[in-house]
């Protein structure tokens, strides 16, 4: 049974880094516009990793198209204060829609011709945010930007619709002197149009973050928590997972879920002994930590996500499974030929998983297995693209060798090493580039092990040229390489133009 304070710190210390949305540049507080048209060629088999992870599940697996993005968004004002600088209105409002058409893949219950990754409206009262909708995110503890994708939540899946109560940024707690700050954040979603009909996501973060504003130091520390709960599904009638294919949705089994408890019964009229043993519902979530360090010129983040998905992650019996990432950002503007703007290395690690045996009488089960679950079939997925980071790939995703190995659930590859860097470089008179290449070896799950690991490399490049006085008008253009035995061999390039008003 799980440990009080292990249940204590499961419900109170929840985490993330700042969510990312993707916004085009323009005024706060009034209504903004993007348009883009663009075309993807690839090999007819497979869309190359890095052209299609990442995206918010609006480039398909498979197939050349053309794409037309359309966005419109209202951000909060910001007003001048006495000190010459900005800050938030006390009451503001805001929304997003973004909106993509795909035309040339057959479309697919996972990759329809329509997607919106944006649909939200948000009102802002002092620290405190709610909104709801569909609004592209990230969480977690590293760079947002160049990242190989963040462990739990790493905004390679289409989003789906939620309601959440959050403070955006770190709000400082005056007793401390502004030594502490702290995010936190809660969240009920809907896995709408998913294969299993009515679940749910319950989704919570803390962030804490030491040091005060004018310190060159500072470290940051919290944990995010996610779980799909609830639904039905017909290929659980007549099994042990559920009662009549329905998987528990009472308020009790909602207070279980949040705090990471077990059931107060081992078997009730709502779950079976699964839930019972078990604890209700698909959890997923990582303990952030970084080390950052500022100056005028440069910040230099060191950073860890831990991995979790039962008590034994949350007592780091999986150590040192997880992403543990270095960021460099350039903050000198100066004039140059060349100048890197931003660059991370990162290693996934996710060789531990709390040992190869799952034993249900043991206090730290071990075999953590990982996105994949036995009562939501396809895991830790949405529409399916991994929710979390993309290197733990759905089986769909692989080559056909590797898919001889039948065994391994929907993620029969989530035992993994993989080397990630990423660079974004500009010219003075020229584009800005951004550069992504991993390294990985891949040995398949406890329960089917490869017999020996598959190697495999995927890079990318990209360029982005502005044009006009305002550079509102972008041309990017970029190709990228799969080659090794985990995925199918592929190249493939994109083409857009962007404008916005």
């Amino acid at each position: 049974m799980l440990k009080p304070y292990y249940a204590l710190l499961l419900s109170l210390v929840w985490s993330s880094f700042r969510p990312i949305i993707a916004q085009p540049l323009s005024a706060p507080g009034r209504v903004q516009y993007s348009v883009e048209i663009g075309g993807l060629i690839a090999n007819p088999e497979q869309t190359s990793f890095w052209l299609r992870t990442n995206q918010y599940g609006i480039v398909p697996l498979k197939g050349a198209f053309g794409t037309a993005r359309f966005g419109i968004l209202r951000d909060y004002k910001s007003r001048p204060d006495s000190a010459a600088k900005t800050r938030r209105s006390r009451f503001d409002w805001g929304f997003g829609v973004y909106a993509v058409a795909n035309a040339g893949p057959t479309p697919t219950p996972n990759d329809p011709a329509i997607l919106l990754p944006d649909a939200y409206a948000k009102i802002r009262f002092g620290r405190f945010e709610l909104f709801a909708g569909n609004r592209r995110e990230v969480y977690g503890l590293g760079d947002t930007l160049l990242t190989s994708g963040f462990v739990a939540w790493s905004g390679n899946a289409l989003p789906f619709p939620k309601i959440q109560l959050h403070t955006p940024d770190y709000v400082p707690i005056g007793f401390t002197k502004n030594l502490v700050a702290f995010r936190v954040g809660y969240a009920h979603g809907w896995f709408s149009n998913a294969y299993i009909e009515g679940s749910y996501l319950h989704q919570k973060y803390l962030y804490g973050r030491f040091g005060k504003p004018d310190w060159r130091v500072w470290f940051y520390a919290g944990l995010n928590h996610q779980v799909q709960w609830g639904g039905h599904a017909d290929y659980l009638i007549g099994t042990d997972l559920s009662v009549d294919g329905t998987l528990p949705t009472s308020f009790r089994d909602y207070l279980s879920l949040i705090t990471g408890r077990y059931p107060d019964e081992v078997q009730g009229s709502s779950y079976t002994s699964f839930d019972g043993t078990n604890r209700i519902g698909n959890h997923v979530g990582s303990y952030d930590f970084a080390l950052e360090w500022n100056d005028v010129r440069h910040q230099w983040r060191l950073y860890h996500q831990h991995i979790y998905e039962d008590a034994s992650g949350l007592a780091f019996q999986n150590v040192p499974d997880g992403l543990t990432g270095l960021q460099y950002v350039n903050r000198n503007t100066r004039p140059v030929g060349f100048r890197v703007a931003r660059a991370v290395v990162e290693l996934l690690g996710t060789m531990n998983q709390s040992g190869p045996t799952f034993d249900i009488t043991a206090r730290y089960q071990g075999g953590d297995n990982y996105f994949n679950n036995s009562q939501y079939i396809q895991g830790w997925s949405y529409r399916g693209h991994t929710i979390g980071t993309p290197l733990i790939a759905p089986r769909m995703a692989f080559s056909t060798t590797v898919n001889n190995y039948t065994g391994g659930g929907y993620y029969p590859n989530n035992r993994l090493v993989a080397w990630y860097a990423g660079l974004q470089g500009v010219f003075r008179r020229g584009p800005t580039i951004m550069l992504r290449a991993s390294c990985s070896r891949n040995y398949g799950t406890y329960n089917q092990p490869y017999p020996s690991p598959f190697p495999q490399f995927s890079g990318l490049l990209s360029a982005q040229w502005p044009f006009g006085k305002t550079n509102r008008t972008l041309l990017t253009a970029t190709v990228t390489l799969d080659r090794g035995e985990l995925f199918p061999n592929s190249t493939g390039g994109f083409v857009g133009l962007r404008r916005r008003w």
